[in-house]
This record gives structure tokens, sequence and C-alpha cells, in this order.
């Protein structure tokens, strides 16, 4: 069921600062009225912001809609990259 999930296409449309639009979202991680941290086909992302509220999430279809005063996006590698960077940096040093 994960390769499904990793097959749809990441994507995010921001309208004005208002509202996001996110496809490619596999879980929600955490959400509260500064910050929704979700997980998507292309690693962790963060949106922060003001008053955010999830106003659509759709995970069988991955899509993920929230309004608010958005003031910032975050994006991390995705956990595998990451463990993967870690080893080469060990056998560097």
């Amino acid at each position: 069921m994960e390769q499904t999930q990793e097959m749809i296409p990441h994507t995010l449309t921001l309208e004005g600062r208002s509202r996001a639009k996110l496809a490619g979202v596999t879980a929600v991680s955490c959400f509260n009225e500064q910050e929704v941290v979700l997980q998507t086909s292309l690693g962790e992302v963060a949106l922060l912001g003001d008053e955010l509220h999830i106003e659509q999430l759709n995970l069988e279809d991955g899509r993920l809609d929230v309004t608010g005063t958005i003031s910032g996006i975050e994006y991390s590698e995705p956990a595998h990259k990451k463990e993967r960077r870690g080893l080469f940096g060990r056998r560097g040093k």
C-alpha cells in the first residue's frame, strides 16, 4: 500500500497566503493553529502560520486543504535519504 501512496505526485498550490492545497499527502503527523506537519511522497512538509485549519483531508486521494494565514513552508528530506546521508557521513569521518 505504501508503494501506491509514493506514486501520487506531490504538488503544493498556495492561493495568496490564505489557502494551501497539497497532493501526494500520505499522513498528517500533527497540527494546531500555528503548524500543520504532514508526510508526502517526497518527504515531510510543515506549513507554518496563524489560525491554520484543515478544511479537507482525504488520505486515499492524498489531498489536503489548509486555510489560515500561511507564513512559511518547510520541507525535510525523506527518512530513507536522511539515513543514507548519515551512513555516508559516518564513513567519511
